[in-house]
């Protein structure tokens, strides 16, 4: 998902433990996420990402950098 389209940005960790996804939001309030689930499904839906940034889950793309550089990631 690295496309300037995406004017907002969280990352949400994977519910497996393998790392995680970013969620993006558009000018117009359209959703993307970087998982295979949202990818491969034509016409696109919310995966569980999305539904979880829009529940109020996830951190900001600048959040997630901030913990890591502290190391609390």
């Amino acid at each position: 998902m690295r496309n300037d389209k995406w004017v907002d940005r969280w990352t949400v960790e994977s519910s497996s433990g393998g790392g995680s996804y970013i969620i993006g939001r558009d000018a117009q309030g359209n959703w993307g996420c970087s998982c295979r689930g949202w990818t491969s499904h034509v016409p696109r839906r919310d995966c569980k990402h999305i539904i979880d940034v829009k529940g109020g889950g996830g951190r900001t793309l600048v959040e997630s950098v901030i913990d890591r550089m502290a190391g609390r990631a």
